[in-house]
This record gives C-alpha cells, sequence and structure tokens, in this order.
C-alpha cells in the first residue's frame, strides 16, 4: 500500500492541510485524508463520510446506520452520510461518491449529488 493525500474538500468544511507523518510512523495506507485538526489513514477498501448525530436509546436502530468512519463534526452542511470513497475495481482505482445534497469538492473540481469521482494518484 502506498501513501497518498487527496485533497477533498466537503461543503461547509475548511481546506485540509497537507501533512506528512516523520519518517519513523509512516502508516500503510492506500489515502490519506489531510484536515486542520485530524489526518485519517485510509486502510479498508470503503469508508464513510459525514458527521455522527446524537443517539439515544429510542434511535439506536437508526444511530447503528448512521455511523461513519470519518466524522467531520456538527456542521449542518456536511450530511449524517454525505460521501463514500470506494475501490472500484471496474476502473482499479477509488472513487468517491457524493450521497449528500451539498455535494463536495474534489481536487478543485464540484460533484454534486450522486456522482462519483475518480481519485487519482499524488
Amino acid at each position: 500500500m502506498d501513501t497518498r493525500t487527496r485533497s477533498i474538500f466537503l461543503a461547509g468544511g475548511e481546506q485540509p492541510r497537507p501533512a506528512t507523518p516523520p519518517v519513523q510512523d509512516k502508516i500503510s495506507a492506500y489515502y490519506s485524508l489531510v484536515f486542520p485538526h485530524f489526518t485519517f489513514y485510509i486502510q479498508t477498501l470503503s469508508i464513510t463520510i459525514g458527521r455522527r448525530c446524537a443517539s439515544n436509546a429510542a434511535t439506536s436502530s437508526t444511530a447503528d446506520q448512521s455511523q461513519v468512519d470519518v466524522d467531520l463534526g456538527a456542521l449542518k452542511s456536511v450530511s449524517r452520510l454525505h460521501a463514500k470513497i470506494e475501490y472500484d475495481q471496474e476502473e482499479d482505482r477509488f472513487v468517491l461518491v457524493v450521497i449528500g445534497r451539498n455535494g463536495a469538492w474534489v481536487d478543485g473540481v464540484w460533484s454534486g449529488a450522486g456522482t462519483r469521482a475518480p481519485l487519482g494518484e499524488r
């Protein structure tokens, strides 16, 4: 696996700052998503991005469905399930699948709800 950094901006989010881990802290991952306050390393073939909603006993079944791998905080412009990054075997590459209605910016290109944006190498 390689370590790659992608520029993915979800509606309402701040621009990520590139950060490279020190050589001794190298992490094996397909990609790294770098945000202002944290870095998420993609180490599986599919992850979900969005915001977690407050769960309680009455909504435990819906809370299980709304869990995300990358929590972008409480911004209302970020949907509970905003996007997925998954490996597309036919294209032999990772793609960002935009699920949220507010869309996302991928490498400076706008992707609306329902679109699939291929992620290249960098």
